[in-house]
């Protein structure tokens, strides 16, 4: 008997699809479940996919620079060799199938998905499509009672136009660096470059040579502090900064000890609109800033609260939060949870009017609550959901206001200014908190004329370094620069990490990273061209809006891709040995621990025998030096920026299955009581 087959992108979407449409009978082949239901006498079949089933390899392993590219099973890789069962399963269902209907997720990724499996699992053409933004009952009914008729072949065309791309450039240009670096050491070592992923290092390098560069300059402030009431208040003078210390110290020793008179006082009321909804990245700085949440875990988080029905589709770009959503319905059904139950009550007296962005997406609107009671749910899943719930809340309050008072006082004619800004009317913020917290200065009643003592002060003070970015900021500096796509951009900051290219929070970019930037600039610079990748996602975007041919895409790309190599393996040599130097010396400076202290003239590093396999820290003075030190034999070993307490060698970090922090020193007496049993406490 024929049926209809409706493919989801994963097992959890398959079960919610198929209740949506009606009776459910789980079946199973091999360790897939699948689901069918009848509608109107119709055998629907519901079954799932595990994410990507295809992806793409070279057809000739052995060609260099591979531009020949099929797409295969995603089994035949060892790493996810679990995808098997649920290919095998699909190609059994889809022989008897008359219509075939993708429903996974309804983007670049979720088509390219669904288009794989019609055309090499179910050998068709084209199939209906479902589109939702949401995994609840009501949203998937409509999407399987609106069907269109073929799939989105703009987004498709768009989909499978980045997969070669990325391919093309990562794969490539990740093997000509790696080799290049393998052919003049015998050292090997990952390393990578994308499309994306270059560019974007580019950006990062940027700021680490603008701050190492930086050279702070001197300036001087001159301030009064105010007794008002029985507050103090720092008033600036007009000028702010002083370049000259003779200047500022001039009107420091006018000032001193002279009393100040209130000369001005302007009072504005600003209005504070409220804030719009969420898209991905403005959720990724948010989580950030409020939770220290990365961008790559408040992804994945969202997404699982999208795949639990909790929240709409998260990777959005859209500050739009279209009416046919039907707000009364999904603030009402915020009413039922308790902790938002009393703001959603106060929404639903009033007109229900969000206050939008210009930013829209052509398959999603921004990021809402469903209204569905999450049931268990991690901490960390709770922290993102609350975010998304006030946020929601917040968008259709009213705004706010705060008032700013802004006071002058005048100190032998030289003058003081003074400000703070109060909450006047909450608005919006009520909805919000604790997210919204602003500071809050509210004056005395102080009146022009009147006169006040005051403690003057100079102080000199240095500019300061531009800021480092951190993941959130990085993400914004991304989309701003339109490199990569609100689905890649925390990937791509996670591989820098990976490879070593970047470090700690306030991202640092490292030796390695800055050699790489360094290279390519010198001998491939398209690699690190921002306006390249720029146009790339501006083709792409043609692509899916069906105004530009994917071949005329790609061949633009190989001919870009040609020259690149070829400069590369010219030059292979003088690039391996560039990376090869910066390397080695990056090994050297992380293995260094402290100056010996018994011989005075060598350094303790940390050693690994190759004879013992085993780690132990050592004065590279040996065979002249004898001192050594034992170490953990199970973690990686890292020198912190810490000093014992108690006898001044240096603190070691031990990243094991516990992370851990010791002292270098064996005999330290903070080890005494290392290794001895803890007597049994009697009552």
């Amino acid at each position: 008997m024929s049926h209809t087959l409706i493919i989801s992108e994963k097992p959890s979407a398959a079960e919610k699809i198929a209740a949506a449409i009606g009776k459910v009978s789980r079946k199973k082949i091999g360790s897939v479940s699948y689901y069918e239901v009848s509608d109107k006498g119709k055998k629907i079949i519901v079954a799932p996919a595990v994410g990507h089933l295809f992806t793409l390899r070279a057809k000739n392993k052995k060609d260099y620079p591979a531009f020949d590219l099929e797409w295969h099973p995603t089994y035949e890789n060892k790493a996810s060799a679990f995808s098997k069962p649920y290919f095998i399963a699909l190609q059994k269902l889809s022989k008897d199938a008359k219509d075939v209907i993708v429903a996974c997720d309804y983007d670049i990724e979720g088509e390219v998905i669904g288009l794989n499996i019609v055309r090499f699992i179910c050998n068709k053409k084209d199939a209906k499509r479902m589109k939702f933004s949401t995994l609840t009952a009501q949203d998937l009914k409509e999407a399987y009672a609106h069907l269109s008729p073929t799939l989105d072949w703009g987004q498709a065309g768009a989909g499978v136009t980045r997969h070669n791309l990325d391919w093309l450039w990562g794969v490539n240009l990740s093997k000509a660096i790696t080799e290049a670096l393998t052919s003049t050491t015998n050292h090997y070592q990952q390393l990578s470059i994308g499309r994306v992923q270059g560019p974007s290092l580019a950006v990062l390098a940027e700021r680490e040579i603008e701050i190492q560069n930086f050279k702070p300059e001197a300036y001087w402030n001159v301030s009064a502090l105010f007794n008002i009431g029985s507050k103090k208040f720092e008033a600036l003078h007009e000028k702010d900064k002083f370049w000259k210390k003779p200047e500022a110290q001039k009107i420091f020793d006018k000032i001193k000890n002279k009393s100040g008179k209130v000369d001005d006082i302007k009072i504005s009321v600003q209005a504070v609109n409220p804030p719009f909804p969420f898209d991905l990245t403005s959720l990724q700085t948010e989580a950030y800033r409020v939770f220290r949440i990365t961008p790559k875990q408040t992804l994945q988080i969202a997404q699982q609260l999208y795949t639990d029905a909790y929240i709409s589709y998260p990777r959005t770009s859209s500050q739009k939060l279209p009416p046919q959503l039907n707000y009364k319905r999904l603030i009402s059904d915020l009413t039922k949870q308790k902790e938002y139950s009393d703001f959603a009550f106060e929404l639903l007296k009033g007109n229900l009017k969000p206050n939008e962005g210009a930013k829209t997406d052509p398959a999603h609107p921004a990021i809402y609550p469903t209204g569905e009671v999450p049931r268990t749910i991690s901490s960390y899943q709770k922290k993102i959901y609350d975010l998304i719930v006030k946020r929601f809340l917040s968008v259709f309050a009213e705004a706010g206001k705060r008032e700013t008072t802004k006071v002058t006082f005048s100190i032998q004619n030289e003058l003081f200014n003074l400000s703070g800004t109060r909450t006047t009317e909450s608005g919006w913020q009520r909805f919000y908190m604790p997210y919204s917290k602003r500071q809050e200065i509210e004056f005395p009643k102080i009146s022009v004329g009147e006169d006040y003592s005051q403690k003057s002060n100079l102080a000199e003070k240095a500019t300061e370094p531009p800021k480092r970015y951190t993941q959130a900021s990085l993400i914004k500096q991304l989309e701003k620069e339109n490199l990569g796509t609100k689905a890649t951009r925390a990937g791509i900051i996670d591989t820098l990490y990976q490879r070593g290219y970047v470090n700690d929070k306030s991202i640092n970019v490292t030796k390695l990273g800055l050699e790489v930037v360094k290279i390519f600039d010198k001998y491939a610079p398209d690699i690190m061209d921002k306006k390249l990748t720029r146009k790339f996602e501006s083709d792409m975007d043609k692509i899916r809006e069906n105004k530009l041919k994917s071949e005329v895409v790609l061949a633009n790309a190989k001919k870009a891709l040609t020259n690149i190599t070829d400069v590369i393996e010219k030059n292979k040599n003088k690039i391996g040995e560039e990376l090869s130097t910066t390397l080695h010396e990056m090994r050297i400076a992380s293995n260094f621990l402290m100056k010996c202290n018994k011989c005075k003239k060598g350094n303790v590093r940390i050693v690994h025998s190759k004879k013992t396999g085993k780690q132990f820290a050592a004065c590279d003075g040996y065979p002249e030096c004898k001192n050594t030190y034992p170490l953990p034999q199970h973690g990686a070993v890292v020198r912190t920026d810490k000093i014992c307490e108690q006898c001044k060698f240096p603190m070691l970090k031990i990243a094991a299955k516990r992370h851990y922090q010791m002292c270098l020193n064996h005999k330290c007496p903070s080890k005494k009581d290392w290794g001895k049993k803890k007597p049994i406490e009697k009552d």
